[in-house]
């Protein structure tokens, strides 16, 4: 028996009965639930809602308010002070403002206790006086000048002009120095044989002029010297030509300021081992106690030759 012969079971009625339609009808898709919302731009990595929800930022505890001072801030905020600075042309409008003055007071006070018309014993303790308080106010205007053109508006004025702790160089420096110039005064004297500084011819040889003279050449002179010319020019001069010019020049400055230009050579040597000084210790009361161990010994030999 063939295919052709086989009996029919229905199953061919049943495919003809199917019409065309519904032969070619899609099938309908699956129920799809909607797509969830995109996380916000603030939401945890790795953060989910819960089944069922949408997305949420978690909820964040408000910060406690404080109590009490504010809190300092840290020490990396904070601005550094400014070094005070200054160079030799603040250290130049220094000397024109300063040195002016004090020169007319001091030609002012020569001329009346060393002319031709005073006599030795005219020169008393009354005229001392007269030139301590002229040179007083010489000084003062001196260190009024330096103020102005270096530490006006700095925080630490006395630091910046070097008055510090002296370090150990304090016992080996000042020996030095002091043997370094009475080596060239006494060179000095020995060639140009020159007479006494013209401040001795202010003071009479008595128990006050000694008292007078020391105050002056032992005090006041190294305090405000060493301020206005170590603390103030050479610092500003050693800050644009480097300390050695810095010292140079304001070695010849020191020594011209004592009008006297037969002892310029001593001075001179005075004054730059001064500035040396200051640039090795950075230490101003260093060059105090120099300055002022070489007046006492020349106002102690005029005491006693006197």
């Amino acid at each position: 028996m063939t295919g052709d012969d086989r009996p029919d079971d229905g199953r061919a009625s049943d495919r003809t009965n199917e019409t065309p339609v519904e032969a070619a009808r899609p099938s309908m898709p699956r129920y799809q639930p909607p797509a969830p919302y995109p996380p916000p731009a603030n939401a945890v990595p790795g953060y989910a809602p819960p089944t069922g929800t949408v997305w949420a930022p978690p909820a964040v505890p408000a910060a406690p308010t404080p109590s009490g001072p504010p809190a300092a801030p840290p020490l990396h905020t904070l601005r550094p002070i400014a070094r005070p600075h200054w160079t030799w042309k603040q250290s130049l409008w220094g000397l024109l403002l300063g040195m002016g003055p004090f020169v007319a007071l001091y030609a002012a006070t020569y001329s009346v206790t060393d002319s031709a018309d005073v006599s030795a014993g005219d020169v008393t303790v009354a005229t001392g006086i007269v030139f301590v308080v002229a040179s007083a106010i010489g000084y003062g205007w001196q260190l009024f000048a330096a103020w102005l053109f270096s530490v006006r508006s700095a925080p630490h004025k006395l630091r910046a002009w070097g008055f510090r702790r002296p370090t150990a160089a304090f016992f080996w420096t000042i020996p030095l120095v002091l043997f370094s110039a009475y080596v060239v005064s006494l060179a000095n004297d020995a060639l140009l044989h020159p007479p006494e500084q013209d401040i001795v011819n202010a003071f009479p040889p008595t128990t006050g002029g000694v008292v007078l003279f020391a105050v002056v050449a032992v005090i006041m002179a190294p305090l405000c010297e060493e301020i206005y010319f170590r603390g103030f020019v050479f610092k500003g001069f050693a800050e644009s030509w480097g300390w050695v010019w810095g010292a140079a020049a304001s070695g010849a400055l020191f020594s011209l300021a004592h009008l006297q230009l037969t002892l310029f050579l001593p001075l001179f040597v005075l004054g730059f081992g001064l500035a040396w000084v200051y640039q090795r210790t950075g230490s101003l009361w260093t060059n105090i106690t120099l300055h002022a161990t070489f007046n006492g010994v020349a106002v102690l030999a005029w005491a006693l030759t006197s």
